[in-house]
């Protein structure tokens, strides 16, 4: 996603990152894999990558220690859930009725990396309620500098 312009993206995502959670979609094949991608300001930079409690080919539920445990250190590190990641193993990339009816995170982008094609496609949703939907966001891997995001909000010394 290259041709995009930069004030209409959601969500930026280090290319390392994205890598990173590919790679964890892929190793854990055949089953779903989660994870949470944190930062700030719609930028993505750290990775977390959770066991599926379900142990499941259709379905994931991350471990509820390794989920408190990835939430005490984002708050240590001052970031924040910037995404929530799954796979579809043997499917497309789009949100099922199972997604939809599990959101617990309200409209917290979801990026869904289908294992289908090779490379995997990944593509980031935004869940909505009432009625129950969703909507395609737009994202980037891309560069930046984590510090300079990290301090948009705080005060000059």
């Amino acid at each position: 996603m290259s041709d995009i312009r930069p004030d209409s993206v959601n969500l930026r995502i280090l290319p390392d990152i994205q890598q990173a959670m590919v790679d964890h979609c892929l190793t854990e094949k055949p089953l779903e894999c989660c994870g949470i991608l944190a930062g700030r300001h719609g930028h993505a930079w750290e990775i977390y990558k959770l066991p599926n409690a379900d142990q499941s080919e259709t379905r994931y539920n991350a471990d509820p220690q390794a989920l408190i445990k990835a939430v005490q250190e984002m708050r240590r590190n001052g970031t924040e859930i910037m995404a929530i990641y799954h796979s579809h193993p043997r499917w497309q990339p789009i949100p099922s009725q199972t997604d939809l009816k599990e959101n617990h995170y309200g409209e917290v982008p979801r990026i869904i990396v289908g294992l289908l094609k090779s490379p995997p496609e990944c593509r980031v949703w935004r869940f909505l309620n009432e009625p129950l939907r969703y909507e395609e966001l737009t994202w980037t891997a891309s560069e930046f500098s984590p510090a300079n995001i990290a301090s948009l909000n705080q005060a000059p010394a």
